[in-house]
């Protein structure tokens, strides 16, 4: 299919949901826009995952922009791995794959860094001679380049003379967070979280390593007065500099206006899935029930709270409480969706399930590539080598507490998963393999 996807890879959680919440977020409004013709997210901790969202479009041009503040690890290592690319651009089965520079290089970030300072310094009336800012990164051992970007935002604001200092920490490197109680000596110190996501990190890890309780008011420490920002990722422009660099490959992801709700999803399965609707009438996909005018949760098709876009639906099923795994077997009862076209189905469907219907197309027709944890194992260089080397026991157990509370069956580990039936699970989910760690640790 020609065309143009545009896809965005950003970290996701199993804790938080505002970790892959902005990055969906930015997806439901770039999808309004109209500015692709497929528009998805991927994450390393969430569905759709890195490794499998190329399966979920049909565009010959496809682009990836890293949501991430920061060349590091992620950007230089882990996405170009787990996407199979072989440099900024990629020609595979007829497809054209260019990946951006992530956000964090987007020059306007800038900007945003000064604007969230001067809110805080007109907010409290601070003396900004008297002020200290502290540019928070996440860091790594792993990647010395995921410093370079807030270690230039404190250097900018040093050299802009505005401040009376500027310093950058990082959660995971050196210098570390507490470090900036030493090397700042003014009464003022304007802490910002230098992260795409106000997630985890940003609502508890850094505010822990502060040493700060509440994040909406001044904090006493160490005898100095401590602000804190929102995330540099929230603000409304994030979205514009996504285009920016998407641009930056030659192709124009042009803005259309009202694009709709259920447009530009990823196609990959489209046609299958409406075939199966149009043949059968009502289609059961996982817990989710479909007809040519609704969508509802299996049980109560009558009662339910009506929702009429991606980012209600995404919100009542994923975060109340926090969902890591979309396809886990408790979804949320109580709501439906009316469709104004049978098509929107498909939307929908993907909405609840991100990336699902591709394989379950792929399976359909006997196309279904499985992955084993040996293919796992030999491609990852961080906490997930050799994950094929786990004991039995530990295998057995997270089959048991992750896939047997799953809608997908494993089409990596057993037969029964390649039924052309069921909706398979081709490759162990991230955390499938984040429990087996945890299991095999606690076992030893």
């Amino acid at each position: 299919m020609s065309g143009t996807a545009l896809i965005l890879p950003g970290h996701g959680s199993h804790v938080s949901a505002n970790t892959a919440g902005i990055v969906w977020s930015a997806v439901d409004r770039l999808r309004h826009w109209g500015v692709a013709d497929e528009i998805t997210a991927c994450f390393w901790k969430e569905a759709p995952a890195f490794s499998q969202v190329l399966d979920t479009v049909e565009a010959n041009d496809v682009v990836i922009v890293p949501v991430f503040t920061a060349r590091g690890y992620f950007t230089s290592d882990v996405i170009p791995t787990e996407l199979g690319l072989a440099g900024n651009t990629t020609v595979r089965d007829g497809k054209r794959i260019q990946l951006t520079r992530p956000l964090g290089e987007h020059p306007h970030l800038g900007s945003i860094v000064e604007r969230q300072l001067q809110a805080i310094i007109d907010q409290y009336e601070l003396a900004p001679e008297q002020t200290a800012a502290a540019i928070i990164g996440h860091g790594t051992s792993r990647n010395r380049q995921s410093r370079d970007t807030a270690r230039h935002q404190a250097k900018r604001i040093r050299e802009l003379h505005w401040l009376g200092e500027a310093v950058d920490v990082y959660l995971d490197d050196e210098p570390d967070i507490p470090s900036l109680y030493e090397r700042t000596s003014a009464p003022h110190i304007i802490a910002l979280p230098y992260f795409v996501a106000d997630g985890s990190h940003v609502r508890h890890d850094i505010p822990r390593s502060l040493g700060i309780a509440d994040l909406n008011a001044v904090n006493r420490v160490r005898d100095r007065s401590v602000y804190y920002c929102e995330p540099v990722g929230t603000d409304e422009s994030i979205c514009e500099m996504i285009l920016d660099l998407a641009r930056e490959t030659g192709l124009p992801f042009r803005r259309k206006s009202n694009a709709g709700n259920w447009r530009h999803f990823p196609r990959a399965g489209r046609r299958a899935l409406l075939q199966a609707l149009e043949s059968e009438k009502i289609l059961q996909f996982g817990q989710v029930m479909v007809n040519k005018d609704r969508a509802w949760y299996r049980d109560n098709e009558a009662d339910g709270s009506a929702l009429s876009s991606p980012a209600e639906l995404r919100a009542f099923l994923r975060e109340r409480p926090f969902r890591p795994l979309a396809t886990s077997a408790d979804l949320p009862a109580g709501w439906r969706v009316d469709l104004d076209d049978a098509q929107d189905a498909h939307a929908v469907i993907e909405t609840v399930y991100p990336g699902l219907i591709a394989d379950w197309a792929a399976n359909r027709r006997g196309a279904l590539k499985s992955e084993s944890l040996e293919d796992i194992g030999r491609r990852q260089s961080g906490m997930f080598k050799d994950i094929h080397r786990l004991p039995q026991k530990v295998i057995k157990m997270t089959l048991h507490k992750i896939c047997g509370n799953c809608v997908r069956e494993p089409a990596w580990w057993s037969t029964s998963g390649n039924d052309r039936a069921t909706l398979p699970c081709r490759s162990a989910c991230n955390l499938w393999l984040s429990t087996a760690r945890q299991l095999e640790n606690g076992a030893s």
